[in-house]
């Protein structure tokens, strides 16, 4: 019997949503508007929770969708919010992703809090550096939820998870699949800024299309450390 995506959305919709313990590999405590809460990160492929990333991030986007239409109808300009707005990555489907990028040379990340996926991260390794510093990974996809970035909506639950999923994932590749610290990736055009803001440099005849093509290799003490 061949099952549909949809068949497998229905099941994992109708599962309930309780996150396995199982691949957690750190925690710690994330600073939120209502106080200190704990997370974990996430080693593996999960359907239920790239599933639990479209359901949640996609409700939150529609409701943020809504409102900004809503500030429209009432005669407010909303070029400006809608150029600010975060939602450049609003047609990712995490469910279809995960069926798709499967094998060991891909490796998914999830920081959990309050039960909810609140970032995620796919890379794929090993990936040549295009400054020859060895072997690095590359970001296929990482974002956070739609409710940890500024937005017209309601006030950010959560800062820097981002970063901080990043940060496990770049250790985990040094520590655990033995890579040099470095990855590289196809910044969205509105997160160009971070990604400079964080020292990677760019490198334009990688670029594909409106994606411009980074790499960041650790300096010397950043590798030791």
């Amino acid at each position: 019997m061949t099952y549909t995506i949809d068949d497998i959305r229905r099941a994992l919709d109708a599962a309930p949503p309780i996150i396995s313990p199982i691949g957690i590999i750190s925690q710690g405590t994330l600073a939120g508007r209502a106080g200190a809460v704990d997370y974990t990160i996430h080693l593996g492929w999960d359907l239920l929770i790239a599933n639990l990333c479209d359901r949640t991030w996609g409700a939150f986007n529609v409701a943020l969708l809504r409102h900004i239409r809503k500030l429209e109808a009432q005669g407010v300009d909303i070029a400006p919010i809608l150029e600010s707005a975060q939602l450049e990555d609003n047609h990712w489907r995490w469910l279809e992703k995960t069926l798709h990028y499967r094998g060991d040379c891909y490796k998914w990340f999830f920081l959990i809090a309050e039960n909810y996926p609140q970032a995620a991260c796919l890379v794929y390794h090993p990936k040549a550096s295009v400054v020859g510093a060895g072997d690095i990974f590359y970001v296929e996809y990482i974002a956070a939820a739609p409710w940890n970035r500024e937005n017209v909506l309601a006030e950010r639950v959560f800062k820097g998870v981002g970063p901080k999923l990043l940060a496990r994932v770049i250790s985990y590749a040094k520590d655990d699949l033995k890579l040099q610290p470095g990855f590289s990736l196809h910044s969205l055009p509105k997160a160009v800024q971070f990604y400079e803001k964080i020292g990677m440099k760019a490198f334009p005849q990688y670029d594909k299309g409106e994606l411009k093509f980074f790499e960041w290799v650790a300096t010397e003490s950043q590798a030791k450390g």
